[in-house]
């Protein structure tokens, strides 16, 4: 008598379903995104790498490799939107003021401040999305967005002043290169819709920075490093160029395709969760009752514009 247990049949064999894959991804997107940038704080404010260096060999290595993936996949047809004037306008304008601009503002942020102000500040660009498609639709503001609005000024209010209406806590620097990143930010998610439209989202996601790349790359060139960098440096150099820059970006995409727009975007709030909590178990940066209040607001705002999708 056989009484072996056959594979399929085994008790010992998981199975996980795609919403729980698609959770991992999404949630290890976001905690990538959020190392990247603690990691980069490090990188920036201690071993004194170049910000633009920095960012440009993070944008034409993964793009590069990033193509490449897509030209495995899809074949020539990536070469597709640059056949067309039109979407080499948009593609050109999307890399720059898009990728290009969020990307160097975000780590220059990280600079001035902090990776977990940085991260808080750049992911108020949802409700700026909400007030422009407000105002372009030409209809009263929803309860959602009202209560979206008033949670990201209390939030934004509790990070930049600490809970004080008599002082900024933050540099003019950070506050200026937040802004920015934030703008920047509703440009990398609105303005390449055609081109979404009538291309794969890696394609466009893989010219978009090594475009960008190769432009930042001619005025801070990749072989030229001032800084010298030991072995763990270049370790961490490489998390924030792989992890948080193609890596990320990948499992992103998989965590969506498995969940939906909706459910993965929410997952994906734990970046300013994760960068708050490497920032402060890595680099010992103080965190107050006010800055976790802050944050508490500003993810709130995040999960109800995703969900209710205004």
């Amino acid at each position: 008598m056989n009484n072996t247990i056959s594979p399929d049949k085994s008790p010992y064999r998981f199975k996980f379903s795609d919403q729980t894959k698609g959770m991992f991804f999404a949630i290890l997107a976001g905690c990538l995104w959020g190392l990247s940038g603690v990691i980069g704080q490090y990188l920036l404010q201690t071993v004194h790498i170049d910000t633009a260096w920095m960012i440009a060999i993070r944008m034409w290595l993964p793009g590069t490799i990033l193509l490449g993936l897509c030209y495995r996949k899809y074949g020539k047809n990536i070469f597709l939107p640059l056949k067309n004037r039109k979407d080499i306008i948009y593609l050109v304008n999307f890399s720059i003021f898009g990728i290009l601009v969020s990307q160097l503002c975000y780590f220059l942020t990280v600079k001035y401040s902090n990776a977990a102000t940085a991260t808080i500040l750049q992911y108020l660009y949802p409700i700026v999305i909400a007030v422009i498609l407000t105002i372009y639709l030409r209809k009263p503001p929803s309860l959602y967005v009202i209560l979206s609005i008033i949670l990201a000024i209390t939030g934004t209010f509790c990070i930049i002043t600490n809970g004080s209406i008599y002082e900024i806590t933050l540099p003019p620097k950070a506050l200026l290169y937040g802004g920015i990143s934030i703008l920047s930010s509703v440009i990398y998610t609105l303005y390449p819709i055609p081109l979404l439209q009538k291309y794969n989202t890696s394609t466009i996601a893989g010219w978009g920075m090594l475009i960008g790349g190769i432009i930042l790359n001619f005025f801070y060139p990749f072989w030229h490093l001032e800084v010298n960098l030991n072995v763990v440096n270049w370790i961490e150099l490489m998390i924030v160029i792989f992890g948080g820059g193609m890596f990320g970006f990948l499992f992103y995409l998989i965590g969506i395709k498995l969940l939906g727009s909706t459910k993965g975007s929410i997952l994906a709030t734990v970046e300013p969760l994760s960068a708050v909590f490497f920032s402060v178990f890595l680099l010992n940066v103080k965190f107050t009752l006010i800055d976790w209040l802050g944050t508490a607001c500003i993810i709130s705002m995040i999960i109800i514009l995703a969900v209710k999708k205004v």
